[in-house]
């Protein structure tokens, strides 16, 4: 099976169903978004949660309001009652993604932009530093992102947070594709996960970490407004109310 991911570009307007949609979202999400001051940031904040929402109704038989999230003690969501179906969300600039599996998954998207590199001391392992200095200048920036969402796409694959230090491991990225080769200290003999890089979106970086080793080829696209619209029919006349 393989494993889904999903795109939602945030627009200008979120439409008519906007309201109808928030007021469906648990009433942590609604007092969350509620605080940021930015629209796209509200926005934003709607945009992820309908997303999971929808995607899991789409497939399940149940109400809307039954659905519940929590976190793990690092702080990873999942929904309670239903610890075999996998997700993970992510987000930067214009754009929200959603993995979704029966395996453990993590994903980032990061919009690419000017960096001082020297960020990369602090966070990443002796042998990245090494390879970064190593790769010629104009493509530094684009191999600095690239590597940065998939070091933070297996911390989230791997659900323990911020405390699993981003130099704690080591990630490979050449013309073979993207392997861990190396944690703790010592190399990696049998990876027991997956990457995939997509690179649909100019001027973004996408890493997918995962268990299942079958990836889609691209991700799927869906209209934030037509996002909005199903999530109004598929959630029914139930409000989320935890």
């Amino acid at each position: 099976m393989l494993v889904g991911i999903y795109g939602v570009k945030i627009p200008k307007s979120p439409g008519t169903d906007y309201h109808e949609v928030l007021n469906r979202l648990s009433e942590e999400r609604r007092n969350r978004t509620l605080r940021f001051s930015r629209k796209d940031d509200r926005i934003r904040s709607v945009v992820a949660e309908a997303l999971i929402r929808t995607l899991f109704l789409r497939e399940h038989r149940v109400d809307n309001e039954s659905l519940r999230f929590t976190v793990n003690r690092y702080g990873k969501p999942f929904l309670v009652a239903y610890p075999d179906y996998h997700y993970n969300l992510s987000h930067s600039g214009d754009y929200v993604l959603c993995a979704v599996d029966q395996h453990p998954i993590g994903i980032d998207i990061e919009e690419i932009k000017p960096i001082d590199l020297t960020i990369a001391d602090r966070f990443f392992s002796g042998r990245e530093n090494k390879e970064i200095k190593e790769i010629p200048e104009d493509r530094r920036n684009d191999y600095f992102y690239q590597l940065w969402t998939a070091k933070e796409s297996y911390i989230k694959f791997r659900g323990k947070g911020l405390s699993m230090p981003l130099n704690s491991f080591s990630i490979r990225i050449d013309d073979n594709g993207i392997e861990l080769s190396e944690k703790d200290g010592f190399p990696v003999k049998e990876p027991d996960c997956y990457f995939k890089a997509f690179h649909l979106f100019p001027q973004y970086k996408v890493t997918l970490c995962s268990e299942n080793p079958n990836h889609p080829e691209e991700i799927q696209r869906i209209d934030c407004l037509e996002l909005f619209k199903e999530f109004v029919e598929v959630s029914g006349g139930n409000y989320a109310t935890r």
